[in-house]
């Protein structure tokens, strides 16, 4: 099987798997806590960006690899982390403007994931000796999209933001029901 196409199918079921177990049972916890309490544990996933700079480490990666693309995912990567953990801080804290705070966090970690994408397919990454690297870009990588995802989702909702009650949401849903003839 080609590098390529192991990559593929790799990142794929990765993908697949994370935004079920994401679906069905992180969705379903997190939905009892209030905004900042569901954020933090997101948060701190990305946290562990730091992860790509074991490339830096003598022996991990093809000496042949474009090293200026690696350098560029890896310092992204622990920007992101930095950035997480600062989010993470305002978040747990409940600081003002905690919630601006992951809105600008999540967009400029998302920026640099769809970026750290790019050098990689352009730079096809996934062809080179990766060492332990291969792991984190095959299990690790697609966690973080689905995060991202699980965050955009949280700050766009208005029913985590706190601005509409649960118990208006069900009272309204018992008179639809309620109406319809049966």
């Amino acid at each position: 099987m080609s590098p390529l196409l192991l990559f593929g199918l790799q990142f794929t079921f990765s993908l697949i798997i994370f935004s079920m177990v994401a679906k069905w049972y992180i969705t379903p916890a997190l939905n009892k806590l209030p905004i900042h309490s569901a954020l933090v544990p997101l948060f701190l996933v990305h946290a562990l960006r730091y992860l790509p700079s074991t490339a830096f480490a003598p022996g991990q990666v093809d000496a042949k690899i474009p090293m200026d693309a690696m350098a560029a995912i890896a310092y992204g990567d622990l920007a992101s982390a930095i950035l997480a953990l600062i989010a993470v801080i305002f978040l747990r804290y409940r600081w003002a403007g905690a919630i601006a705070v992951a809105w600008l966090v999540n967009i400029v970690t998302s920026l640099d994931w769809l970026y750290a994408a790019f050098l990689a397919a352009s730079h096809q990454l996934a062809t080179y000796a990766m060492g332990g690297n291969w792991y984190i870009i095959n299990y690790y990588v697609p966690v973080i999209g689905v995060i991202h995802v699980m965050i955009f989702a949280r700050l766009l909702n208005p029913a985590q933001r706190g601005l509409i009650d649960h118990s208006q949401i069900a009272q309204t849903k018992e008179r639809i029901v309620s109406t319809v003839p049966r």
